[in-house]
């Protein structure tokens, strides 16, 4: 059941204007829940307000909605729609840019929104005036003043997100478009669910296969441009135990990918890449999710394996410290067991749990 959502205090809009701020949208839509998207604007496009706020570093937990604007200075075609609600992790001005570091959280209720095309243009035309009559007669993308918008939560997170992708599919920009939504990533043999670190990283010990799911949803759907769904990975810390590429042969489904972090002898960093779209670059925007993720080496699993191949060593040279006048059959034992006790340790442990 929807819940009225808490205001948030920030609006950050990305436009259509170039390709990659359309992709930014798709890729808000599709992030699991804890994850990290950037934003970025230049200074003249960020209300006085709030660079404000970035300077003093107040902006910092902030509750944010992401949204799609076009149009915003035509009459009748403007176009405005919320998408997602994030926070602020960080927000910085580097030289004439702002960055903005949001973590996704819920994906925003829209029943209360039409699925008719004119009336959306019609309600984002008052809307974006009302963000202009706020920031003294001007429009801004990033602004702390604007209207209430009629969004809320609910606990049905795929309905939530469909209900978005319907709603965003009505323009142009995206009405070719295949929308995505990645779930949480969870364990490959159990329920449990792998959670984000505060800087937005999936971590993973290396003893940790997961599963990542994977939903997908287009309004139109033709057999060219052939459509893919990819999972990539850097192969070494992380790699792909399942297939890494389905053909996309209907306008809706689901289906997972299993990842199995590599054991090494220290943590590391790498990253998984979902990509929903045609593989020849096109006008239509590509849903495309790059998670950062920490592969954390066992502490207890390497001083296991350390004990071990040091026991293992030791029982090798134990029938050259015991000398010919010990007994044959022993000196052959301990020989025996210590080649197992190095065979364990470097090829059994050096390897990741099925």
């Amino acid at each position: 059941m929807s819940a009225q959502a808490e205001r948030p205090e920030v609006l950050l809009l990305s436009s259509n204007r170039r390709r990659r701020y359309s992709e930014d949208i798709l890729t808000a839509l599709a992030l699991p829940r804890g994850a990290i998207i950037r934003f970025r604007y230049e200074a003249r496009y960020v209300a006085p307000p709030l660079q404000q706020k970035v300077a003093n570093g107040s902006v910092l937990g902030v509750r944010t909605l992401i949204g799609f604007v076009a149009d915003e200075d035509s009459p009748t075609d403007a176009f405005l729609l919320p998408v997602r609600f994030a926070e602020v992790v960080s927000a910085e001005c580097a030289a004439d840019i702002f960055r903005f570091h949001l973590r996704v959280t819920e994906h925003v209720d829209l029943d209360e929104y039409s699925l008719n095309r004119g009336e959306i243009k019609v309600a984002s035309r008052k809307a974006i005036d009302k963000i202009k009559e706020n920031n003294n007669d001007t429009y801004y993308p990033a602004v702390l003043k604007f209207p209430p918008f009629p969004v809320r939560t609910g606990s049905d997170e795929a309905q939530l997100w469909i209900g978005v992708a319907r709603r965003l599919a009505l323009h142009p920009t995206f009405e070719n478009s295949y929308f995505m939504r990645v779930d949480p990533p969870a364990h490959l043999k159990s329920a449990t669910t792998f959670a984000f670190d505060a800087e937005g990283r999936l971590v993973l010990g290396d003893m940790q296969p997961a599963r990542l799911p994977v939903s997908f949803h287009a309004e139109r759907y033709a057999e060219t441009p052939k459509i893919s769904l990819d999972c990539d990975t850097d192969g070494r810390f992380l790699r792909v135990s399942s297939d890494a590429s389905h053909d996309v042969a209907s306008r809706y489904d689901s289906t997972e990918f299993w990842l199995q972090p590599d054991a090494s002898s220290f943590d590391s960093l790498t990253h998984v890449t979902v990509r929903l779209g045609p593989g020849e670059p096109g006008t239509t925007p590509v849903a495309d999710v790059r998670i950062p993720v920490v592969v954390k080496h066992s502490r207890v699993r390497l001083l296991s394996r350390v004990v071990i191949s040091a026991l293992g060593a030791f029982l090798v040279a134990t029938p050259a410290i015991l000398g010919p006048g010990s007994s044959l059959s022993l000196r052959v034992l301990l020989a025996v067991i210590g080649s197992a006790a190095l065979s364990t340790a470097t090829i059994v442990m050096g390897r990741p749990r099925d």
